[in-house]
């Protein structure tokens, strides 16, 4: 089972979220309230995956802080505003890749 940390993302998309992953059977850990606490939540909770708001400013430079300082954390933006997640995979050192966004395509990168 995958422990999640969800970033901070407006409360109707964290609900739907947070619904999302209890179906799939994955644990959610925390939310992070704020864009500058998540690094810090990181480090206390110790998450398998980090979920990002990939329409806010600072997510890709949130995302590779994470990976940076926590290089077996799986990362995975979401885009509240267009069908697009961002995925930067566990031991890339950063590097990433783009993917559709569906209930799916979701659950499959946290599997893989």
């Amino acid at each position: 089972m995958h422990r999640v940390l969800i970033g901070r993302f407006g409360s109707v998309a964290r609900m739907g979220l947070r619904e999302l992953l209890d179906g799939q059977g994955i644990e959610v850990v925390a939310e992070a309230k704020s864009a500058g606490g998540i690094v810090s939540c990181v480090s206390e909770v110790r998450p398998d995956v980090v979920v990002l708001d990939l329409d806010d400013e600072q997510a890709l430079e949130t995302a590779e802080e994470i990976t940076s300082e926590f290089p077996a954390i799986k990362v995975i933006a979401c885009s509240c505003e267009e069908p697009v997640m961002r995925v930067f995979p566990p031991f890339h050192h950063g590097e990433s890749y783009a993917s559709n966004l569906s209930a799916a395509s979701l659950a499959l990168a946290f599997s893989s």
